[in-house]
């Protein structure tokens, strides 16, 4: 891949993490060194609970902000699932695989008409089943302490992610 640059030059990919690994003034040796592997945390080490994520825009620019995030959750080495509960309706296997996520690790699940979304992403995190349940959810001040009792409840985490159109 070609990058071009203001003067008309191009510049080839490895041209430009050279320059990059050049520009940050790091020890060479210390990219080829081995790093000492951390030990997996014990279960009762890791972190449970209930986080946010607010995103303002468009809801497609939206996903691309948090493609990074769910990519990280969906590589987790715990053996459970990253759920996601009723994520926009772009957000469908053939866009996680788009974004580089492996699909067989995700479980989408999609609330029926009339069901409580709330009680259904409490009831999936007090199963345990996924480390993480990402939802959808409308902000509202019962919520976040009733996920974090599920997701203690649960030993997962729970993430609501609000979009926010502009």
């Amino acid at each position: 891949m070609q990058y071009a640059r203001p003067d008309q030059h191009t510049l080839t990919q490895a041209d430009l993490f050279h320059n990059a690994l050049m520009a940050t003034r790091v020890e060479h040796s210390h990219f080829f060194r081995p790093q000492p592997q951390k030990a997996p945390a014990a279960p009762e080490e890791q972190e449970y609970g209930f986080s946010e994520i607010s995103l303002q825009g468009a809801t497609r620019q939206c996903l691309q902000w948090l493609a990074p995030v769910l990519r990280d959750l969906s590589n987790s080495a715990a053996p459970r699932w990253l759920t996601l509960i009723d994520p926009p309706a772009s957000l469908s296997n053939q866009w996680l695989r788009n974004a580089d996520l492996d699909p067989s690790r995700i479980m989408i699940v999609r609330s029926k008409p009339g069901m409580d979304a709330t009680k259904l992403c409490c009831d999936l995190l007090k199963l345990g089943g996924s480390h993480t349940v990402v939802s959808w959810l409308a902000p509202d001040a019962s919520t976040a302490p009733r996920l974090e009792r599920a997701a203690q409840i649960g030993r997962c985490r729970s993430l609501n992610v609000r979009l926010q159109a502009v």
